[in-house]
């Protein structure tokens, strides 16, 4: 009789599970892993170029307070941010106010020399395809981080590590992009340094650069007659329709951020970050998709912010593994600030104290996914588990979703 009983709810949960849609299938297994508390907070987005399929939000955006992590929570979404200085670039080549193999000293105001290499010029597609030779050096990169309320902060609740960062970082100022650049750039700046450049020449060596990336970003700037964040408003966010996105805390009211927790769940104080363009922007899952959608439908054919045919050469992998290797640090081939992998999926991923985020698109599939959490992963297994069981869960969907289209 308790076999008969055992076989007829195994029965019954076979039935209701295949009665289950794939995106209720999807909500339950992600549910799931939210409750496993190995996550905070995150979000996830599942689109194709016309229409969003699946979008949610899961466990906290502020843990202290109960407050739902949702597809509208803004977070900063680390090296996401680059593929805007890839957009803006693309932009500035459109409207005439540079061209991809410009010579950066013809676009600053400031000099920028290899130190071993001065007679080879580093332009603007080296910066482009992490191909300069400026490398980001510890002590002089942590200068571009900078607390929010420096003086409230309490580096006791911390493990040792982080305590110690904090502390390092305390003392930091804002400033303005460009002056930071001449700072870490120049001979006389007050973070130069010679481990400021690789030992090879501009465009010898893949070597991924966020100073580079921001440099790139302020020759925008300096082309263009305005900041990078008030180029992107205008040229990218606007045409979108991207709401609550920004450069920084006061472009979007403070209480629709999520807090960033460390890998014990205790919440990091509030930063941001002088190179902002290589990794601050601040935005949710939601309006992140919208920009996706218009990102492919632009590599498409549909000509909404820049003509189809510079988002294809963005898009395209310009650095390639053929070309340098395959590296630790070249994991997919890279066009002008987007990867390009072979299989034909296009995107990028972000990491900062704090979060991690990943947004792809498989061009077979014609499906795009956007992941956000406000989860430390970095050196972190336990979180990277849970990241990729939520990762795991939403291919199983599209499977499920499209087992009869081509794969």
């Amino acid at each position: 009789m308790q076999k008969i009983a055992s076989l007829l709810l195994l029965i019954i949960v076979t039935i209701i599970a295949r009665a289950q849609s794939p995106e209720e299938t999807l909500n339950y297994q992600l549910d799931s892993i939210a409750a496993q508390e190995g996550l905070v907070g995150f979000g996830v987005s599942v689109f194709s170029p016309e229409e969003v399929l699946f979008q949610n939000g899961y466990g906290y955006a502020d843990k202290e307070h109960k407050k739902p992590y949702t597809s509208s929570t803004i977070q900063n979404i680390g090296s996401i941010s680059k593929t805007f200085i890839g957009v803006s670039l693309m932009k500035a080549v459109e409207l005439g106010q540079l061209q991809i193999d410009t010579e950066v000293n013809d676009i600053l105001p400031f000099k920028v020399v290899h130190p071993k290499y001065p007679e080879i010029p580093i332009t603007v597609r080296h910066l482009a395809t992490h191909t300069s030779g400026i490398y980001d050096w510890g002590k002089g990169y942590d200068k571009s981080y900078v607390l929010e309320d420096p003086e409230q902060i309490q580096p006791q609740l911390y493990n040792k590590e982080i305590a110690k960062y904090i502390e390092s970082i305390q003392e930091n100022k804002g400033m303005a992009l460009g002056d930071y650049l001449e700072k870490y750039l120049t001979p006389n700046g007050a973070f130069y340094h010679k481990k400021n450049f690789l030992k090879t020449a501009p465009g010898a060596q893949y070597e991924y650069s966020n100073i580079a990336s921001a440099l790139a970003a302020h020759c925008i700037e300096v082309t263009s007659g305005m900041s990078f964040a008030a180029f992107t408003q205008q040229y990218i966010f606007d045409k979108i329709g991207m709401k609550d996105t920004g450069w920084s805390f006061d472009a979007i009211e403070r209480e629709k951020h999520a807090k960033v927790y460390t890998k014990e769940k205790i919440a990091l104080p509030a930063y941001s970050l002088i190179t902002y363009p290589d990794g601050g922007l601040r935005t949710s899952i939601g309006s992140l998709t919208q920009y996706m959608q218009a990102m492919i439908r632009g590599y498409e054919g549909d000509n909404t912010i820049v003509k189809s045919s510079l988002i294809q050469e963005m898009m395209t992998g310009q650095v390639t593994k053929e070309q340098y290797g395959p590296t630790e640090d070249l994991d997919d081939n890279y066009g002008f600030f987007w990867e390009s992998n072979k299989p034909g999926i296009l995107g990028h991923n972000g990491g900062d104290p704090g979060i991690f985020t990943m947004m792809y698109y498989y061009k077979e599939k014609g499906i795009g996914v956007i992941f956000f959490t406000n989860t430390n992963m970095i050196d972190n297994p336990s979180v990277a588990k849970h990241v990729q069981a939520c990762w795991n869960a939403i291919k199983t969907y599209q499977k499920e979703k499209f087992k009869n289209r081509k794969s």
